[in-house]
């Protein structure tokens, strides 16, 4: 069985939210967040549980029974504000938005708190062997690279580096001239010599400004991928480029900054051991969307996620 609604679940009827979480089950993959570890030269893998599933449907249906992405953090916001109307919604962060023209993947990550993990003992209620759900969100969300209460982006947001933004904002500007040259060319009438000649400079000045471009575009790339460095569950940190298992030079464009590899970076950082992992797509289906459907749950990705998970999860069997 599998159920995809195009728009968010607004009827309150609890028959149909029932309905729609055993349909969503049972039209779950195996799930699971798994990779090759050359240094152990083995697979590990974090298995997705029935309490992670439960955890990722959980959170679809706060988000869409709310109408709000940021479900949780409002009721933080609304529990330590005393004046209820000092409070602001970001639209960006509608549930709506997610429906009217590309969902995203979200993901959950399930944590024990470990014996003297002084962060969680000492400034929450927690104790060991208690459990913590992390949240996080693919790429960007309402605009935003980072948000409160969710898993923040392995490495530094690329507009809080200079050099990126210097190269950026060069790569901006050879777009503009690229586009304005191929205009020009555009209007010189055929027929002399001259004129032929003028688009023949045309075309060779656009075909040096397409490679510059992409050469300052890759020393964009280059500078944020500088930033990523990633821990495992050893204590163990690498580059990025360095983990991915094809090699530095295959790293494609959006590694790591799937929900999976997020919430496995900011669990090693606080001291947590991951029991169980889930990501759900939520949102429109089809177009740009790939074809996920809303409220399935997907194993993490093949090219990206799988090439990274092997060094990642090395370190939490405790071998």
């Amino acid at each position: 069985l599998r159920m995809h609604h195009r728009r968010p679940i607004t009827t309150g009827t609890g028959a149909t939210l029932i309905l729609h979480i055993i349909c969503s089950v049972l039209a779950a993959a195996t799930g699971l967040f798994t990779g090759h570890c050359t240094r152990c030269n083995t697979h590990h893998t974090l298995p997705t549980t029935e309490a992670a599933r439960e955890a990722a449907l959980n959170l679809r249906l706060r988000m869409i029974e709310s109408g709000r992405i940021d479900v949780d953090e409002l009721k933080l916001q609304l529990n330590h504000n005393d004046d209820k109307h000092d409070f602001h919604l970001d639209p960006s962060l509608a549930i709506e938005r997610l429906y009217e023209r590309r969902g995203k993947m979200f993901g959950v990550l399930l944590c024990q708190v470990p014996d003297n993990n002084s962060l969680y003992s000492d400034s929450s209620n927690l104790t060991s062997g208690d459990t913590v759900i992390l949240k996080a969100y693919a790429g960007k969300l309402g605009g935003s690279w980072n948000l409160p209460g969710w898993a923040p982006i392995i490495g530094q947001v690329p507009e809080s580096l200079p050099v990126f933004c210097r190269l950026r904002d060069e790569v901006t500007g050879l777009f503009e001239t690229i586009d304005a040259t191929n205009s020009n060319a555009a209007l010189v009438e055929k027929g002399s010599i001259q004129q032929q000649q003028q688009q023949q400079d045309a075309i060779a000045k656009v075909k040096h400004l397409t490679k510059r471009r992409a050469q300052l575009a890759t020393l964009a790339l280059d500078e944020v991928r500088r930033h990523q460095l990633v821990t495992n569950f050893r204590g163990e940190t690498r580059p990025l480029t360095a983990i991915y298992s094809r090699g530095p030079t295959k790293l494609p464009g959006g590694t790591g900054d799937c929900a999976a590899p997020k919430l496995l970076a900011e669990a090693a950082r606080l001291g947590l051991r991951p029991t169980g992992i889930a990501e759900i797509f939520v949102g429109a289906t089809g177009g740009m969307s790939t074809g996920k459907g809303d409220g399935t749950l997907y194993d993490a990705c093949e090219e990206r996620c799988e090439q990274i998970a092997g060094f990642m999860l090395c370190g939490l069997d405790g071998d």
